[in-house]
C-alpha cells in the first residue's frame, strides 16, 4: 500500500502556525510589533516554510509563480521580525499568502494523491492521465471531481455509481462554463422558450466554432455532450427494477463507463489533448 504523500500535513501545520501568528498579532498592541513571542512565532513560521513545506511543494511541481511568491512573501516576514516592525505590514503579507491558500492548497491535493491513484491502477490509459493533468492546470476543483470519478470506477467494492455519473457531468459542464461564459454564449445563441442558459450542447458548439471548427467536425463532440446529458439524467431517474441489487449495480457501472467514454472523448477535444 502507497503511504499518503506528507505535503498536505506539512502544508496544513504551516498553516496553523501561520493562524498562531496572526492570533500573536490581533494582541499585539499599538502600531509597531516589539514583543519577542510574536517576532519568534513569525520567525519559526517561515523556518518551517523552507524547511518543511518548500521541498514538497517542489517534489509536486507546484507552479514556479506561486512558488516564487511565496518564497517571497516569507523572506519578507523574516525580514519584518528581525526588527521592530508595523503590524499593518505583517497583517498585508498574511493577506497575500491567504489569498494564495486555496489554489495552493486545491493542487497539492490532486498531486498528492495522483501519486496513490497511479499505483492503485487507476489512471489506466494515456488520455485520462492527460485530461486530469490538463484539468489540474486549467480549473483545478474540476481536476479532483475527475480524479473522483477514476477512483469511483476503480472500487471494486461500490454499491451504486449514480453520484459518479452525476460527478462526471459536472466535470464536463464546469469546464464548458469556464471556456464558455454563459454572457459570452448569449452574445450568439437565441434561447428557447423557459430555458435559463446556455446548454452544454450550445456551450461546446460556442468553443468549437470560436477554433475555427467546421460543421460537420463539430457534430460528434457536441452530439457527444448531449449523450452525457442525456444518460446522466435517464439514470438518475432509474430504479431498482432489473431483478436484484447485484444486477442493478453492475449494470449501473457498465452505463456509467460508456457515458465516461463519451465524456473522455468531449474532454479530450475541449483540452486539446491530442493536438
Amino acid at each position: 500500500m502507497t503511504s499518503p504523500h506528507p505535503a498536505p500535513e506539512a502544508w496544513a501545520h504551516w498553516w496553523n502556525e501561520l493562524d498562531a501568528l496572526a492570533v500573536l498579532l490581533k494582541q499585539s498592541k499599538g502600531g509597531l510589533v516589539s514583543a519577542s513571542p510574536t517576532r519568534e512565532q513569525a520567525k519559526l513560521v517561515v523556518q518551517y516554510y523552507f524547511r518543511q513545506v518548500r521541498p514538497h511543494l517542489i517534489d509536486l511541481s507546484i507552479d514556479a509563480g506561486d512558488l516564487e511568491q511565496l518564497d517571497r512573501i516569507s523572506q519578507y516576514l523574516l525580514k519584518l521580525a528581525s526588527k521592530r516592525s508595523r503590524r499593518s505590514t505583517y497583517r498585508t503579507r498574511m493577506r497575500e499568502l491567504d489569498n494564495l491558500r486555496g489554489e495552493i492548497e486545491t493542487a497539492i491535493e490532486i498531486r498528492a494523491t495522483r501519486g496513490g491513484a497511479h499505483s492503485a491502477g487507476r489512471l489506466t490509459t494515456a488520455t485520462e492521465a492527460a485530461i486530469l493533468a490538463t484539468l489540474d492546470q486549467i480549473v483545478p476543483s474540476t481536476a479532483l471531481s475527475y480524479q473522483q470519478v477514476l477512483q469511483d470506477l476503480a472500487e471494486p467494492q461500490r454499491v451504486s455509481y449514480r453520484g459518479t455519473a452525476a460527478e462526471l457531468r459536472e466535470v464536463l459542464r464546469e469546464l464548458l462554463d469556464h471556456l464558455a461564459p454563459d454572457d459570452e454564449v448569449l452574445k450568439t445563441v437565441k434561447l428557447e422558450k423557459d430555458q435559463r442558459g446556455p446548454t452544454m450542447k450550445q456551450k461546446a458548439t460556442f468553443i468549437l466554432k470560436a477554433r475555427g471548427v467546421g460543421e460537420t467536425a463539430r457534430k460528434t463532440p457536441v452530439d457527444a455532450v448531449g449523450a452525457v446529458e442525456d444518460s446522466v439524467s435517464s439514470l438518475a431517474r432509474s430504479v431498482y427494477t432489473r431483478g436484484s441489487v447485484s444486477t442493478h449495480v453492475v449494470t449501473t457501472r457498465n452505463e456509467v463507463l460508456t457515458i465516461k467514454a463519451y465524456a473522455d472523448a468531449v474532454l479530450a477535444d475541449l483540452l486539446q489533448i491530442h493536438k
